[in-house]
């Protein structure tokens, strides 16, 4: 979890349409996702994991 955590990012694909613009924007999850501020948790977790030993980390 060393990578930090970033806005909704577009990653384009040539076969299928983004993920999030088939998501319904009104959702309460999608709603609750977009108030939690996660830069809390990154910082929170970024102790117990390692920078050099392993894969490298995903947000």
């Amino acid at each position: 979890m060393l990578t930090k955590s970033s806005p909704i990012s577009t990653q384009l694909n040539l076969f299928h349409s983004e993920l999030f613009s088939q998501l319904d924007v009104k959702d309460p999850l999608i709603q609750l996702a977009n108030t939690i501020n996660w830069t809390v948790f990154d910082d929170a977790f970024e102790q117990h994991y390692s920078q050099n030993n392993g894969r490298p980390s995903k947000p």
